[in-house]
């Protein structure tokens, strides 16, 4: 009886616009107290025990590098490294904002805050190249669920965390997948500016005269040269980072320390693009921020001890083993149950609930957690961009200056692209493995 009241609960409690964080926890308390003899105090035990953990510690960190990187000129280099190396092809300005994605991505860990960074940039240069700006917005949020997949990546900590996976181990299986997603994205937008007809190479050289191959290709290479010097401090930090992490000279909690410390030098003292005052915003902004991030985590520890409590988890694999023997029919039901989820619930939530109750099913069938670990990233970053939840959405729309709802057209052929992605990935596990 206890179950069904705390998904009656929490959908009523959804539906009526109650925040995640408060629908997860009031429906996980009136659960508790009406339909259940556990005792009360479990709730402040599990929701402390949540969050006091060395692991957890890295999402603040990773979450405030990120915040720092938008605003200290980091996204800005990016973006022109990015130009140089790919302005050459037809819907060179959309490709140049999906791969600066995947670069930044790589830096932050964070959907949300990729798709600001480089959508504040792009999206108005997009607008001047003829783009429609609701494509230009999808473009953006499209390319910003990247960031939680390639590393290092807030969901591979969060599902390592409640999963007790190896963390650095998630971070080398994200690396082929993430790029997979990154070039799918990219191969997609030069088709669609190519049946459209915007940002076109030849309408770009219409009066230019013809260049000889080795001077064309000798200015290209001083062009990359030049913008990777520019934005060599830049590009260095996923180096730093992950180099760190691989070589065990520090965990993954400690690298996003150093990425918070490296960020912040490189921004004041190397790039000067920030001031003294906008880091006391960034710290500011980050705090309020975690604070929002930190209580739903609380309490979706909380919520999954609960549904374990409830034998939930055990339920889910006998239900998952009953419907096929086959472990490609059960991770393809997975894969639907999570794109539901995703629709409805942030990644936070959805990765601490869904992570140790799908686990123990996936493994009875020989799949491998780390490979699992991707699976439910690609998954919830997709989520990112699928309404009504759709965070990714709402930050291209606002920068944009757009409704929401102009954005849809385009939405569906690039969600449908990702869920090719999503089952190419899912299906061939050497993608995530290849590194471990």
């Amino acid at each position: 009886m206890a179950v069904p009241a705390l998904f009656i609960i929490l959908f009523i409690l959804l539906v009526i616009g109650v925040p995640v964080g408060f629908a997860i926890g009031g429906a996980t308390m009136m659960s508790m107290f009406f339909f259940s003899d556990m005792n009360m105090v479990i709730n402040s035990q599990y929701c402390y025990s949540g969050i006091f953990s060395f692991t957890v510690m890295a999402i603040p960190f990773f979450m405030l590098a990120g915040t720092i990187m938008s605003t200290g000129g980091i996204a800005k280099r990016i973006v022109n490294f990015a130009a140089a190396l790919i302005d050459f092809v037809d819907g060179a300005i959309g490709c140049v904002s999906l791969i600066a994605c995947m670069f930044f991505g790589a830096l932050s860990g964070s959907g949300m805050a990729t798709a600001s960074a480089i959508g504040s940039m792009m999206i108005p240069e997009m607008k001047k190249k003829g783009y429609d700006p609701a494509y230009a917005a999808t473009i953006v949020c499209f390319g910003g669920i990247v960031g939680p997949i390639i590393p290092p990546s807030l969901s591979f900590v969060l599902y390592g965390a409640s999963t007790n996976v190896s963390i650095p181990k998630l971070f080398l299986a994200g690396i082929l997948p993430g790029i997979l997603i990154g070039c799918i994205f990219v191969a997609s937008n030069i088709i669609m500016c190519r049946r459209s007809g915007v940002d076109l190479r030849k309408n770009s050289a219409k009066s230019a005269e013809s260049v000889p191959m080795k001077k064309a290709m000798k200015a290209r290479l001083l062009n990359i040269g030049k913008a990777t010097k520019d934005g060599f401090w830049a590009l260095l930090s996923p180096v730093i980072i992950l180099g760190g992490i691989y070589s065990g000279i520090f965990t993954p909690t400690e690298a996003a320390c150093v990425s918070v410390v490296y960020s912040i030098i490189i921004s004041l003292f190397v790039y000067k693009d920030m001031k003294l005052k906008d880091l006391y915003k960034t710290f500011l902004d980050t705090s309020v921020l975690n604070g929002i991030t930190s209580f739903l985590l609380g309490y979706s520890t909380v919520f999954s001890t609960f549904m374990t409590f409830e034998k939930v988890p055990q339920g889910i694999t006998e239900f998952l083993t009953g419907v096929s023997d086959s472990p490609y029919v059960v991770l393809l039901v997975i894969n639907i149950i999570l794109l539901v989820v995703g629709c409805f619930l942030d990644t936070v939530p959805a990765i601490i609930v869904m992570a140790p109750m799908l686990l123990p099913a996936v493994q009875t069938m020989g799949v491998d957690p780390i490979h699992f670990g991707v699976i439910m990233a690609v998954n919830l970053a997709l989520g990112l961009c699928s309404p009504p939840y759709g965070c990714n959405l709402f930050v291209g729309a606002a920068v944009a200056k757009i409704k929401m709802e102009s954005m849809f057209k385009y939405i569906v052929p690039y969600f449908i692209i990702g869920i090719i992605a999503l089952l190419i990935i899912t299906y061939v596990p050497q993608l995530s493995l290849a590194f471990i």
